[in-house]
């Protein structure tokens, strides 16, 4: 190696590995087998891929190094857990070598830098940046939680002797229980209290205890026209004149309509917690979804801004291609996102026209063909019998007897549990789309495939908006697709039936009632 290059790298302590074209090693700093996925295996004469597998997959952009195509590729953030205590993260830097020497071919140099300190400080600090922002939340939460309380508390003030005896009674008291005072004071409490004993017990434990005041003790209470209403007292006690005497206030409000929301309250922390949910599914899915097409467009435009007078005709098209590409699966993700939100916000409409249903799917079967299933076998069963229109000149006459349904809607339907049907299934597969129109009232139809199954486990959640089985893989997704079906479904006052079998396939029954054309 260069000795200026050897004396510049190593102050800051950076390893490197010399390769030539075929990536062999030709040369290797001493600690470099540190930073190995097999320690041991990073020496001269040695496949570089098979030390550093992080290099598979990219001996083109590496070639284009070496040829001097590229100035340089960078891979951030590998990870080693060889220690699962004392993990090792590097960042490694790819760019050409020129030997000094003249007529030798050009190499590549792939410098390795040990980030780890800078990793795990980084890790500590997202880690504490979570638990600050958990801790306000729930601060938050108790802050908004005792305002409620405050707001919705009542101010029905009883005194009481150690006996339960009632000595003075405010007028939010006597509005509260219906009495007046002079009915109230010197009866026990027992007189509204319909389980007094719980109190009786209560003070007792104060007084031997002498710990804080009792709080949120719900009771049962009868007002004197014999209703029943739950009350919250909290209760205190104060010292009397005499020495160990004590008499007792209690504190209480009507939560009679408060037990009542309960339910209703259980259910709505039950449907914002799902909302969380859906939302770190949706943040999760657009960065991976749009993640991958972006870094495409991004390189390849790149490749083309800074090559374009180099690289062939054939590589520009290539990279067009790829640009193509991505930018088709980034419009169709958010089309499907603007789809849903216009169904969830109520302004996705429903207007049934007349469908020729038999030609409807056979079209749609052969663009499945063309756009997803190539290499599956599409079987299209057509059981339609409705009464075909009599010819006439006039077009209202024509389409009078076909069924009214939402095409839009209807193609959104069908396209995911297809195109579903060919991502999920074994290449050379069979899936079967039948078309049934039998008791010419309602249209099903049925997809069948034999593809991976959906987890019994996940069933009860695959309508969700972005949530995907736990056995999908690597096989790319959104998880808005049987979401869009089921809202279209339901658009329709139709019905969605699935079965399946992990392993073994899956089969939607979809069945949509025909509207009456007018």
């Amino acid at each position: 190696m260069n000795p200026i290059l050897r004396k510049l790298l190593g102050p800051q302590q950076i390893e490197y590995l010399v390769v030539n074209h075929l990536f062999i090693i030709q040369e290797n700093s001493a600690k470099v087998q540190h930073y190995a996925d097999n320690p041991g295996d990073a020496i001269p004469g040695a496949d570089a891929r098979m030390s550093f597998p992080e290099l598979i997959g990219i001996e083109n952009i590496l070639m284009s190094i070496i040829m001097g195509r590229l100035p340089g590729f960078e891979i951030k953030g590998i990870a080693r857990f060889a220690d699962p205590k004392r993990p090792l993260y590097f960042d490694i830097l790819a760019i050409k070598h020129e030997d000094e020497q003249e007529d030798v071919p050009n190499k590549l140099l792939i410098l390795i830098e040990d980030t780890t300190e800078k990793m795990v400080m980084k890790q500590s600090l997202i880690q504490s940046a979570n638990e600050a922002n958990l801790l306000v939340s729930a601060l938050a939460a108790s802050k908004d939680y005792i305002d409620k309380v405050i707001r919705s508390m009542g101010d029905a003030l009883l005194v009481t002797t150690t006996l339960g005896i009632i000595k003075s009674v405010n007028q939010s008291a006597k509005w509260l229980f219906g009495y007046t005072e002079a009915e109230l004071i010197g009866n026990p409490l027992s007189l509204i209290v319909v389980e007094e004993k719980l109190l009786y017990q209560a003070r007792h434990r104060y007084i031997l205890s002498q710990k804080e005041p009792l709080r949120e003790l719900e009771l049962i209470c009868t007002t004197k026209a014999g209703e029943e209403i739950w009350v919250e007292f909290s209760c205190s006690a104060i010292q009397t004149e005499l020495e160990g005497l004590y008499d007792f206030i209690y504190i209480g409000r009507d939560i009679t309509e408060r037990k009542q929301q309960e339910i209703e309250i259980r259910r709505s922390l039950a449907k914002e917690q799902e909302l969380r949910q859906v939302k770190s599914r949706f943040f999760s899915m657009l960065a991976h979804e749009f993640g991958n097409p972006l870094n495409t467009i991004l390189f390849a435009t790149k490749i083309l801004q800074d090559y374009g007078e180099e690289i062939t005709h054939e590589e520009k098209q290539q990279y067009l291609a790829h640009v193509q590409s991505a930018s088709k699966h980034m419009a169709q993700l958010l089309d499907d996102v603007r789809l849903l939100s216009s169904v969830e916000a109520g302004k996705l409409e429903f207007n049934p026209a007349p469908v020729n249903l038999q030609k409807f799917c056979s079209e749609l079967v052969e663009s499945i063909k063309i756009s997803y299933g190539k290499n599956h076998i599409i079987n299209f069963i057509d059981n339609e019998l409705i009464i075909a229109a009599q010819k006439n000149d006039r077009e209202s006459e024509k389409t009078q007897d076909l069924p009214a349904l939402d095409a839009k809607l209807l193609r959104h339907i069908l396209t995911n549990l297809l195109s579903n049907a060919v991502k999920y299934s074994p290449i050379n597969s069979n899936i079967y789309f039948e078309l049934n129109c039998q008791n010419n009232e309602e249209a099903t139809f049925k997809i069948k495939d034999a593809g991976i199954g959906i987890p019994l486990e996940d069933q009860e959640q695959l309508f969700e908006s972005y949530y995907r089985a736990k056995n999908v893989g690597k096989i790319p997704g959104t998880g808005l697709g049987l979401s869009i079906v089921k809202q279209c479904v339901d658009l329709h006052g139709g019905q969605l039936e699935f079965s399946s079998e992990t392993g073994l396939g899956t089969t939607f029954i979809v069945k949509i009632p025909f509207y009456q054309h007018r």
